[in-house]
């Protein structure tokens, strides 16, 4: 199955249940840096202990705050590598519309989200 197979039949599963996406593991009173690099190490951490839910979650975090311009592009290059960089924003958007998708996501990884050629991503955002 290819990666785009993979992550259209994660996002077409009806969950009876409509799941919340976890709470992001920073405060609101946090300034950018310290949630952008508290979101980092998070996704790190649950990367290592292969954790695949903690690990899209916090990428979807991580896309949130380049995206929503809490921390600037040029500041997030520097900060992380183009690999997380590069699927955090992927994953922010794939998951845009409903990020509780990411927790009734049965097999989508960062390494299927990464390994999508260019027209099958924008193909996902623009399908949702």
């Amino acid at each position: 199955m290819t990666p785009y197979e993979t992550i259209c039949r994660d996002l077409s599963s009806e969950d009876e249940n409509h799941l919340e996406l976890s709470a992001p593991p920073y405060t609101n009173e946090m300034d950018a840096y310290g949630k952008f690099s508290l979101t980092y190490r998070c996704l790190l951490r649950a990367q290592r202990l292969k954790q695949r839910k903690r690990s899209l979650t916090y990428a979807f975090y991580l896309g949130k705050l380049i995206e929503t311009n809490e921390i600037s592009t040029k500041e997030a290059k520097k900060l992380i590598s183009d690999h997380y960089y590069q699927t955090s924003i992927r994953t922010y958007y794939i998951f845009e519309t409903n990020p509780g998708l990411i927790e009734s996501s049965q097999e989508t990884t960062l390494t299927i989200i990464r390994r999508l050629t260019s027209n099958e991503y924008r193909s996902l955002t623009l399908e949702i």
